[in-house]
């Protein structure tokens, strides 16, 4: 029977502050590589820089545009002056705003049904932008009537409008009636 050699490995002294610096150091590798792995990819987009181009179209259209802040209040003749043919009560609690990019414009004013026989409604709108046309009379406007001409571009802002109702002393008692203002920006 053959007997089997064995080797031997020589024993190997290491010292335990080998170890230490030993394990220390792969730590150290790992965590160096780990922060290079995370940082990298980074680092190259910020250097790298690209850009894109857009074509952008702009325009300025013809602009009209007008708005009424307030609602008049009630117009009710409860009084009369002694003497007068005509009974009136005004409101002046509305105000209009408009703005225009277009020369030449005006504002016009319709009402949705005539005024009863006997009575008036009568309008007037401030402007520092154009031409009032004083009290208007838009008892019968079914179609409009000027009531602000000669605006040009800019913007009018808070101004006043003014209602007056009027009625002949000699008509009798009207009930309550509501009616529709329009107010129109145009050329």
């Amino acid at each position: 029977m053959k007997q089997k050699t064995l080797y031997r490995v020589p024993k190997l002294d290491i010292h335990p502050l080998f170890l230490l610096v030993s394990t220390s150091m792969k730590l150290h590798s790992v965590r160096l590589s780990l922060t290079f792995c995370i940082l990298f990819p980074l680092t190259a987009l910020a250097q790298g820089g690209s850009s894109v181009v857009q074509t952008l179209t702009v325009e300025v259209k013809p602009m009209t545009k007008i708005a009424v802040s307030g609602n008049p209040g009630a117009l009710y003749i409860t009084d009369a002056s002694v003497g007068s043919d005509e009974l009136t009560v005004s409101d002046n609690h509305s105000k209009y705003s408009m703005v225009t990019n277009l020369d030449n414009m005006k504002i016009v004013a319709s009402i949705d049904s005539p005024m009863p026989d006997g009575t008036r409604l009568m309008m007037k709108l401030e402007t520092s932008k154009g031409m009032s046309n004083g009290f208007v009379d838009v008892s019968k406007a079914m179609s409009p009537v000027e009531v602000v001409t000669g605006l040009g571009k800019g913007s009018d802002l808070d101004q006043t409008i003014t209602y007056t109702f009027a009625a002949n002393a000699s008509i009798g008692a009207l009930n309550a009636d509501a009616r529709v203002v329009t107010l129109t920006l145009t050329n």
